[in-house]
């Protein structure tokens, strides 16, 4: 029995001493080549006629991006009134007119020195000016043969019809009849079509 353990036992021994050999030695040897490259770094410039083409192409790229920011020919025009008598602004969105069209901020505030550039983007320009006056977009709805009717207030505090609407009182909230009765002022344009909207 001793012999065949003997006989089981030697060739185990055997096979593991020559695989850590040979494991051994397979490291070493990629330790050794890894070693034996030479490592050189070198700092030479290599120039030729591509390199001053890229030179001039990174130059003009910079001078391009440093150039002002201009109006683009679909650029909206937004002029922001302010109406110091009445305390209200209004925004007109208006096209941009074609004068102004590759113009940098500078070239447009030269060219509307009345105005303030308050916002400047290639396809927005918005311009600032303020008006001792009233805005003369200041509403007051009324019933009238059972219709709303929409009069202009004037300056002087008197009336005029600004539009005949087929809205019927019938309609209407008790609330809403109530305040149109009394006579519902509205401010701006914006806030009428709001209010005429929800009426519909």
């Amino acid at each position: 029995m001793n012999k065949r353990l003997l006989i089981i036992i030697i060739p185990i021994a055997l096979t593991i001493i020559i695989l850590t050999y040979l494991f051994l030695n397979i490291f070493n040897a990629d330790d050794e080549k890894k070693e034996e490259i030479p490592q050189v770094y070198t700092s030479e410039t290599i120039e030729d006629e591509c390199t001053e083409e890229y030179i001039k192409l990174q130059n003009t790229t910079t001078v391009s991006s440093t150039q002002e920011e201009k109006l683009s020919a679909n650029a909206i025009l937004i002029l922001k009134k302010y109406f110091i008598n009445c305390d209200h602004t209004i925004n007109e969105y208006v096209e941009l007119p074609q004068e102004l069209v590759n113009m940098t901020k500078d070239e447009v505030q030269a060219q509307y020195p009345e105005w303030e550039v308050i916002g400047f983007e290639a396809n927005k320009l918005t311009l600032y000016k303020e008006f001792e006056d009233e805005c003369g977009e200041h509403f007051i709805l009324r019933i009238e043969d059972g219709k709303v009717i929409i009069y202009l207030l004037n300056k002087d505090g008197t009336e005029s019809l600004y539009e005949k609407t087929d809205i019927s009182s019938e309609y209407l909230t008790e609330t809403d009849l109530l305040e149109i009765e009394q006579g519902l002022e509205v401010f701006g344009k914006e806030e009428l079509n709001k209010i005429i909207e929800d009426f519909e």
